[in-house]
């Protein structure tokens, strides 16, 4: 460091970054309000695309989790018996400090009730996005920062259902809207950032379909189930930038249905999987795992894991996803009632094993209460996100 005539201490650039990149990241997002020249060094040496990059030898393993905290609450004036009212609470937990490999204490932020039940819920790039029954507007929380947004009414009829994507070559953030219940399928977009703030009309170049749940955004693309109008399934895949929608061709004995444990699409390593337990239910411990090893030919490759699900409850569990730093596959109970521990499970491909990691959160919300349940949806990718709401 060097002293000018003034007696102002000039700090080297390289040591500068070195300081800020130890600053959490709310402070960061602050300081880039201090002048054009630190917006620039933020900006440019540890932000990409509102996206913190740390320099870390050891990455947090575990995922980030979604809580939703299902009870049933009496309307006003009414008696319980007469008429109660399906209501959530949803939180986002994450690890904030570990005792041993079992027990892992989180820390939980609590997003807000309400009415109804979690309807579905998508991860990209920091941000979540979900909607819940009772309101069909979407919803997008950004854990870094704490901020939440409810995007403009569609104004579509009838029951809809939203995809969250991202445009890695613009940096947008993309929704799309299908109807479900219409004889003509109406879709709409919203880019989030858009000056004009409003959905935009686009062509479903498939025909008509009705999604499942489940999706997953991978390089830029979209894809999730559906089932067509004769009750055959498919494969769909969006491509977020170009807007265009697309039939995936899938291997013939890889599941595509809506029942229960049939099948769960996941981020592999950047790759499209799907993972698939051999005869669910039928006590088997076996899981397959279709990989597609090439998008633009669409080719296929098959992975078996023996004795994996050894165990577990294989009628009560549910695949959550790929860890992004380990390629642990996150496993955990469909509902988690009163007399269960909040325990999450990680099978290694790798090393072939399967450990146990049960959740306590810093407060006392999720001890799980007689007629409540609490459903967890792994975050398996958090990044730290500073874009503003």
């Amino acid at each position: 460091m060097a002293r000018n005539s003034s007696g102002v201490i000039n700090i080297p650039l390289d040591l500068i970054v070195e300081i800020l990149e130890k600053l959490p990241t709310k402070s960061l997002a602050r300081f880039r309000c201090v002048s054009y020249q630190w917006e620039s060094i933020i900006n440019n040496y540890i932000v990409i695309d509102s996206i913190v990059t740390r320099r870390s030898n050891q990455p947090p393993r575990d995922p980030h989790f979604f809580f939703e905290k299902r009870f049933n609450e009496p309307q006003r004036g009414l008696r319980w018996r007469s008429s109660p009212k399906p209501c959530s609470i949803l939180s986002y937990t994450y690890l904030d400090h570990q005792v041993t490999d079992e027990e892992q204490f989180y820390h939980e932020e609590i997003i807000g009730k309400c009415e109804g039940h979690l309807t579905c819920f998508q991860h990209v790039r920091g941000l979540i996005g979900f909607w819940c029954l009772h309101n069909d507007r979407f919803r997008i929380y950004n854990p870094t920062t704490r901020q939440s947004l409810f995007l403009p009414v569609t104004r579509l009829p009838g029951t809809l259902f939203y995809l969250f994507g991202y445009d890695a070559f613009k940096n947008q953030y993309k929704v799309l809207c299908l109807t479900l219940d219409r004889q003509e399928q109406s879709c709409k977009l919203f880019i989030l950032g858009d000056v004009s703030n409003e959905w935009w009309d686009i062509q479903c170049s498939i025909g008509r379909h009705y999604p499942f749940r489940q999706a997953v955004c991978i390089n830029g693309t979209i894809y999730y189930k559906a089932r067509k109008p004769d009750w055959t399934h498919i494969l769909v895949s969006f491509d977020v930038r170009l807007e265009i929608f697309n039939h995936v061709q899938t291997p013939e004995n890889l599941p595509l249905s809506n029942r229960r444990g049939d099948s769960t699409l996941v981020n592999y390593h950047g790759k499209l999987g799907c993972i698939c337990p051999i005869n669910f239910g039928l006590n088997t411990v076996d899981v397959d795992m279709w990989v597609m090893q090439d998008a633009e030919k669409q080719e296929w490759s098959k992975i078996t894991f023996l004795d994996m699900l050894h165990g577990l409850p294989k009628l009560n569990i549910r695949f959550e996803g790929v860890t992004n730093h380990g390629g642990e596959i996150v496993i955990v109970r469909k509902n988690y009632l009163s007399e269960f521990a909040l325990d999450v499970y990680y099978y290694d491909p790798k090393q072939n094993g399967l450990r146990r990691a049960e959740i306590q959160t810093t407060t006392s919300l999720y001890r799980v209460r007689p007629l409540e349940k609490v459903t967890i949806t792994a975050v398996t990718d958090h990044v730290e996100n500073i874009m503003h709401l």
